[in-house]
């Protein structure tokens, strides 16, 4: 028969592993909330996603239930604010679209009653002609005539111009609404605080390759210790270094290689080589980019060593985008395991 003190150890035993599987459900249903809100609204998502597993973070086992209760009023706030802007962010887009509509309507109204103006005019140069049978006169006749090619000449040339006028003016217009689609697309494609392409970005130049048909390599990229700098130094340490790491990581690739950041700590790339030269460029990159970085943190420079996870892929004839991640994901999970047992 075990004693009551045994008993009540087994309850906290089990309420500590209930709350802690409770609070490991939570992160994983936040972090899944910001993934959802970035392919909902990709121009507004990468931020979003990125607070939210900066919230995720903040639900540990450690966290006193005060903490719990701030992050959950925060985590609140961030979803209320994220729906607010990207229903503002569709209302524009809406505007936009019926923006575009009238004018396209405008211009055909437009062009509508210009070409009934010439019909206009064109009966009555048709109908003056037709009162030559009756006349005797051959000098009115020709002066009738003369007239009417006037007419008829000065009718064409206005319609030329004027066709001319309205396409250069609907042109300029399309191309206006053009670079503003744009430039939309761009938005919506890169992260907000790197510069690099976001993960809709990413998906996008993944599909496309992949569609190619040619041979490519995936990298992926998760940063050691992230979390611990956060918690240590504040989420604004965190973006410094995240834009510093990203500035470094772009400049190792080509100009045409696709490089972004997948979400949160956790960077790619899209490398149009070989397995074995992309295996090269890690070994490079891993002397070039890992090492000492110098942040602002609470308005004095601070120097952090900074070392990373590295998977990488070649993608082979039929993979997914689903399957080629997965696997530079295993080999990125597998790199950072033999890294822990490294001494």
């Amino acid at each position: 028969m075990i004693s009551l003190k045994q008993h009540i150890d087994r309850l906290d035993r089990r309420q500590g592993d209930l709350l802690q599987s409770t609070l490991e459900a939570c992160r994983a249903l936040v972090v899944s909330f910001g993934d959802s809100g970035a392919r909902v609204c990709p121009s507004l998502g990468a931020e979003f996603q990125h607070n939210l597993i900066s919230l995720a973070a903040e639900l540990s086992a450690e966290a006193a239930p005060e903490q719990v209760g701030v992050t959950g009023r925060r985590l609140e706030q961030e979803v209320a604010g994220w729906g607010d802007r990207a229903s503002e962010y569709y209302r524009q887009k809406a505007d936009e679209i019926r923006e575009i509509m009238l004018t396209m309507t405008e211009a055909a109204r437009s062009v509508s009653e210009r070409d009934q103006q010439y019909k206009t005019r064109f009966g009555d140069v048709s109908a003056r002609l037709q009162t030559i049978g009756n006349l005797d006169d051959l000098s009115q006749i020709r002066s009738l005539v003369k007239q009417s090619a006037t007419d008829l000449r000065s009718c064409v040339d206005r319609m030329v111009a004027d066709g001319a006028q309205t396409n250069a003016r609907l042109q300029a217009q399309l191309t206006a609404y053009q670079d503003r689609l744009l430039e939309a697309e761009r938005l919506s494609s890169t992260d907000p605080l790197t510069g690099l392409a976001n993960r809709a970005g990413m998906e996008r130049e993944l599909q496309n390759r992949i569609r190619a048909a040619r041979p490519f390599c995936l990298l992926v990229i998760d940063l050691n210790g992230f979390k611990a700098l956060n918690d240590t130094h504040g989420h604004l340490a965190g973006d410094a270094l995240l834009k510093s790491f990203a500035s470094e990581f772009r400049a190792q690739f080509r100009p045409l290689d696709a490089v972004g950041r997948w979400g949160g700590d956790e960077f790619a790339a899209l490398l149009d080589c070989p397995l074995t030269e992309a295996q090269s460029l890690i070994e490079r990159m891993r002397k070039w980019i890992f090492g000492e970085y110098t942040i602002p943190v609470n308005g004095a420079p601070h120097k952090l060593k900074v070392s990373a996870a590295v998977g990488l892929a070649a993608w082979q004839p039929g993979q997914t985008l689903e399957q080629i991640f997965s696997d530079a994901d295993q080999a990125m999970y597998a790199d950072k395991s033999a890294s822990r047992r490294t001494p």
